[in-house]
């Protein structure tokens, strides 16, 4: 029965020594799984480093483009001041251009019919006002085309235009005639074409006023905030200004005159128009004191 013992004690060494074992490779295992978090944390941190780093990058350049962005914004709002400045300096320029050729057409008309109608008058001097007369007529067509292709001025302003330029068109034709009548010596005293011209000169008198009004108006009137004229904004109806140019521009053509004898019976069948438009009042800002380009 001793040998019982010696048996129990060999289990219980070999037991012993495979927990020995056991332990020790757990300890190898533990201690090989803390090296591999060891070094999955220094990577962490290093990772973080560089994180950090290009979030710094990335702020400080958000920041530049930020200075950019506002240096962008202030050149343009420079640019949109200069732009809106030397728009408005033109449209000064062409607002004082068409109504001084507006004024010089009305005086060279003016001037004709008083060396037409006075029999004291020389014919090389009603030719040489003639003259006159057709070279003012072409400068303020020349004028009222570039002035509405280059402005585009609102509508109101291209109708008073339109309609200055129709009651010129008409006038030009009955003085067509009326120089006619005084080369072959058919006009009298008190003739129905001498009061035609008269009525028809009130009424260029009338839309010229009229045409400098609204000028005035235009000028003098504040632009909207965000509008740009001449260029994108004021581009809002492209065809409408251009059939109103070219509406303009077919009325302003200078036809040939009329031979006597169909004036005169033109003036036999038609009335006396007597269509002249409502005086208006005078122009209160002085188109002479334009700025100039700087």
């Amino acid at each position: 029965m001793t040998w019982i013992p010696a048996v129990l004690a060999l289990v219980a060494a070999g037991v012993s020594g495979w927990l020995l074992w056991s332990a020790r490779k757990t300890a190898e295992e533990t201690t090989r799984r803390s090296e591999t978090v060891r070094r999955m944390t220094a990577a962490v941190e290093a990772n973080a480093e560089k994180a950090n780093h290009a979030a710094t990058t990335a702020t400080e350049q958000a920041e530049r483009a930020w200075e950019q962005v506002k240096l962008s914004r202030s050149q343009l709002d420079e640019a949109r001041e200069e732009r809106h400045a030397s728009t408005q300096a033109e449209q000064w320029e062409w607002a004082y251009a068409l109504t001084t050729a507006a004024r010089e057409l009305v005086n060279s008309c003016h001037e004709l019919i008083r060396m037409s109608l006075d029999t004291q008058v020389a014919p090389h001097y009603r030719t040489a006002a003639d003259r006159h007369y057709r070279q003012a007529g072409q400068r303020w067509q020349d004028t009222m085309i570039k002035a509405i292709a280059r402005t585009q001025p609102p509508l109101e302003m291209q109708q008073q235009v339109a309609t200055f330029a129709e009651v010129h068109q008409r006038l030009h034709g009955q003085l067509g005639v009326l120089l006619r009548a005084v080369e072959t010596n058919t006009l009298t005293e008190g003739d129905t074409l001498t009061k035609q011209v008269h009525g028809m000169r009130h009424e260029l008198n009338n839309a010229h006023r009229n045409l400098q009004r609204i000028v005035s108006t235009s000028l003098s009137a504040p632009a909207p905030q965000g509008t740009q004229t001449n260029g994108t904004a004021a581009q809002a109806g492209p065809p409408q200004s251009k059939a109103a140019q070219i509406n303009a521009s077919q009325q302003t053509q200078l036809t040939p005159a009329v031979p006597p004898s169909a004036g005169r019976t033109d003036g036999a069948q038609q009335p006396t128009q007597n269509r002249a438009l409502t005086p208006a009042e005078p122009p209160t800002q002085q188109l002479g004191n334009r700025p100039t380009r700087s």
